[in-house]
């Protein structure tokens, strides 16, 4: 038995299939028998609602009964990955822990691997060697002056296996056959090209030449770097083979994947920016291979690094590029998965910014990168017009359209309320040119509509006891307790900032009596906003901005000071139960008093229908807000139900009044 099927078989032993399906599909319960090693779930390769995807534990193999695929844990990894037989085989082996040999894959063991994939194989490997020796015997050529104006490092030339491709149009074809290689397989390996005349060329001529390895390490393809500036592209790869598929590889890999196992992973455009960020110690670097990044390589990526860090070229095409990234990586990002971003200034790749302005500059950069939602945002509302509702809702259908796309639940949950916060400094929400509450407090609104009532001669002025409650009297004690949920709204949320995105929704909604406490809470938002998350900085601003000890100020109010809520000892859950508590009982009084409101406003204008439905709606308000105060709080409790008994005189007013009229 040769090598090969020897590790072949250790490895299929070691692996169980239903382990390693199971990280993909979910076994139906019904049609599975445990006992019997048979497993059932709905097939991973096509859609369907039933069941036809059978794994026999026993045999190691799977079979659909839909679309028929068929096959054992390596193959099912190769196409469930999308990987090559020897990418499969490296991948399976590390997650079990076992070794592969040195010499697996092999041109004299390569039974399971077919002759074409093997042969490329080793064409690519004297191709390297003829390209790195070619850099090497000619140190007075143009590529030499180039690697010792750009690279310098021998180190580096060496650690990336650098090499040159001569002028002559067959060196790589003459030598291949000279090995005894057949001329379509030459053709096949993607090394030369046969044009419209059959006359067969190299495909790499007069270019520094940069090898590709896969994550076995082992060479399958090429990324060449034109000298002569008349060339007809800068950046030439090899086409696609049977062992190089642009779409699934990254330039530096096999390095990364080696030595940068859980580090952050940075990925730039080309293969010089990975050498220039290399040169400043950056070496946990890869570019995906002129094409635009795919999710093959995000996958890729994201082996190596949960968060990796893109740096893209700061011009157009770049930026753009990131965009489409943006957008490409939505619907897998997770709680593990995601990505982030450095902008480099305009038209600067890493090559050039190292070059003008030093190593400093790009480090300063790559450790300061963006998150995934600033680069959402960003892109969202980058010369964005927001003077009307119309443009405003165009931009929560963008928004929407984003949140929709993240498939996780709850990170799509956390992601909206990110979004609320930054559209509350965007929008200006509570900036409000429409302020009910402004209404109510408006002296001169209460007394002429007092005066009305009361130099109408078919028209009684309410009795005492409804001019006593909120109706008809500014000075009630409703305005004191909102005043005071307001204090404990701002007090609790300068103890736990985070509560700000947490109630984000229910923050929106507040109309503030007391102005001095508003513009303490936009100063709030905006400290938030700019990621100020610290209780004891956030109080530092705010001094700056109101005067020193303006917490204690706050505090100060005998009422604050006695409730629990503001105790040292107080749970983190406790103050979110009681921030949600006054929030809920804030909002109830408000939707109460406009109702309310309306209310008075139908007396006087007489609007019989209206007022009916006026006064039943803050009736249900009133009984519901009822029906959520603690009842250690009578206060409260016994305020809402002196409303109550006010609608019923309102009620009352208004027959009086039809019976007058």
């Amino acid at each position: 038995m040769l090598k090969n099927d020897i590790f072949i078989n250790q490895l299929k032993e070691k692996l169980s299939i239903v382990d390693i399906i199971g990280k993909k599909v979910t076994w139906d319960n019904k049609k599975t028998n445990v006992n019997n090693g048979i497993y059932w779930s709905c097939c991973p390769f096509h859609n369907e609602k039933t069941a036809s995807f059978k794994v026999d534990q026993n045999r190691g193999l799977f079979y659909c009964f839909g679309c028929h695929e068929k096959g054992d844990t390596i193959s099912f990894t190769m196409k469930k990955e999308n990987i090559d037989f020897l990418t499969a085989i490296e991948r399976l082996a590390t997650e079990i822990g076992l070794k592969i040999p040195a010499d697996f894959g092999s041109k004299n063991d390569n039974k399971n691997i077919s002759k074409s994939y093997s042969k490329i194989l080793e064409i690519q490997e004297i191709a390297l060697l003829y390209f790195t020796n070619c850099l090497r015997d000619s140190p007075s050529s143009k590529a030499s002056l180039f690697i010792k104006n750009r690279i310098s490092s021998e180190k580096i030339i060496n650690n990336f296996k650098l090499g040159y491709a001569t002028e002559k149009n067959n060196a790589i074809y003459d030598l291949l056959l000279s090995k005894g290689y057949k001329e379509d397989m030459i053709v096949k390996s993607g090394l030369c090209a046969k044009n419209d005349r059959g006359d067969i060329y190299d495909r790499f001529r007069d270019r520094i030449i940069f090898p590709i390895f896969n994550s076995s390490n082992k060479v399958v393809g090429f990324g060449g770097r034109a000298l002569n500036s008349s060339a007809s592209a800068k950046y030439l790869n090899s086409p696609e083979t049977e062992v190089f598929q642009k779409g699934k590889l990254l330039f530096n890999e096999n390095n990364c994947q080696k030595d940068f196992k859980n580090k952050n992973l940075i990925i730039v455009e080309g293969y010089m920016d990975v050498i220039a960020l290399s040169k400043v110690g950056l070496t946990n670097c890869v570019a995906p291979l002129g094409t635009a990044v795919t999710i093959d390589q995000i996958n890729r990526i994201w082996r190596i690094s949960k968060s990796p860090i893109f740096a893209f070229d700061g011009d157009n095409a770049g930026q753009k590029a990131l965009e489409r990234l943006t957008y490409l990586v939505l619907p897998y990002i997770s709680a593990e998965n995601t990505i982030q971003a450095c902008i480099l200034p305009n038209n600067h790749d890493p090559d050039d910014l190292i070059s003008k302005f030093g190593n400093q500059s790009i480090l300063e950069l790559i450790n300061q990168p963006k998150s995934l939602l600033q680069i959402l945002w960003d892109n969202l509302t980058k010369n964005i017009d927001i003077s009307t509702p119309e443009k405003r809702v165009q931009l929560e259908n963008k928004i929407n359209f984003i949140l929709n796309q993240i498939k996780e639940k709850s990170l799509r949950y956390h992601y909206s309320q990110a979004f609320n916060k930054l559209k509350f400094e965007l929008f200006g929400l509570f900036e409000k040119k429409i302020n009910i509450m402004q209404n109510l407090n408006n002296e001169t609104d209460t007394k002429g509509y007092t005066s009305k009532l009361k130099t109408n001669k078919k028209n009684s002025s309410p009795n005492e006891k409804t001019k006593n409650t909120l109706i008809a009297n500014t000075d009630d004690p409703n305005k004191v307790e909102s005043r005071l949920q307001e204090t404990a709204i701002i007090l609790l949320l300068i103890n736990h900032p985070s509560f700000i995105v947490k109630f984000a929704n229910k923050l929106n909604e507040i109309f503030f009596i007391n102005r001095d406490v508003e513009k303490i809470f936009k100063v709030l938002i905006h400290l938030n906003s700019k990621g100020l998350f610290k209780k004891t900085e956030i109080i530092k601003e705010l001094n700056i901005n109101f005067g020193q000890d303006i917490y204690k100020k706050l505090y100060s109010a005998g009422p604050i000071k006695i409730n629990p809520l503001f105790n040292e000892e107080i749970s983190f859950e406790e103050a979110e139960i009681g921030l949600n508590d006054v929030l809920n009982r804030k909002i109830a009084r408000q939707n109460i008093d406009q109702e309310l409101n309306e209310a008075r406003e139908n007396i006087f204008k007489n609007e019989e229908e209206t007022l009916t439905w006026r006064i039943d709606q803050a009736n249900k308000l009133l009984n519901k807000a009822i029906s959520g105060i603690n009842d250690n709080n009578h206060d409260e409790r016994n305020r809402l139900n002196d409303d109550l008994n006010s609608i019923n005189d309102l009620i009352k007013d208004k027959i009086w009044i039809k019976k007058n009229y």
